[in-house]
């Protein structure tokens, strides 16, 4: 059990580990503080849906701890929408932009696995990032 809690716990620090291994210039720590960090806090799940935002318009997604597919692309804004469009251009995630919330739109996005517990209208919460430099 103690294996399964530590391999969780991995994976839920991921998308912040990218982050600070990201090839921008400046410090790890200003890296760090320069990305927008917001997740699924209504989530059951025991690693919690997220979305990173760097500022290079780089952007992590990971939606389940079940899959091995982290979510890794581009993004615009359009609007009141944040496009996610993948390297791959295989998969495309859009989120309505509300105050310093995401709300996930799975209509207009690519098919989530069945595992992966995001439904539509999903909230992901900014916890991290400059709160001044909100999406809209």
């Amino acid at each position: 059990m103690k294996k399964i809690f530590i391999y969780m716990s991995l994976l839920m620090i991921l998308p912040l580990i990218s982050v600070a291994c990201s090839n921008n210039q400046g410090t790890d720590e200003e890296q760090f503080l320069s990305a927008q960090v917001y997740v699924m806090l209504g989530s059951d799940e025991v690693v919690k849906p997220s979305v990173v935002l760097k500022d290079d318009n780089r952007f992590v997604f990971t939606y389940s701890a079940l899959s091995s597919h982290i979510g890794m692309g581009t993004y615009e804004k359009a609007d009141d929408k944040l496009i996610l469009k993948e390297d791959d251009g295989r998969h495309m995630y859009v989120f309505i932009i509300e105050d310093n919330t995401l709300i996930f739109s799975a209509e207009e996005s690519s098919q989530l696995p069945s595992f992966a517990n995001v439904p539509d209208g999903s909230v992901f919460t900014q916890i991290a990032g400059p709160k001044e430099e909100q999406l809209e």
